[in-house]
């Protein structure tokens, strides 16, 4: 994620949902368009949001 970040300028998006229910900011990191997530995803560095809380290493 660091090496991602500090690749060059990206941008903070905001979602259908500005807020969480602890008033965090929602925001997806992009740069190019593009989600910094989705490239984690698809390295197989992360994994998508099921809505169900897992333990971080399963």
């Amino acid at each position: 994620m660091q090496e991602l970040l500090n690749a060059g300028r990206f941008s903070l998006v905001a979602g259908f949902c500005d807020e969480d229910q602890y008033r965090r900011k929602l925001r997806t990191v992009t740069r190019k368009g593009r989600s910094i997530g989705e490239t984690l995803v698809e390295e197989g560095l992360a994994r998508r949001w099921g809505g169900l809380r897992q333990s971080w290493c399963s």
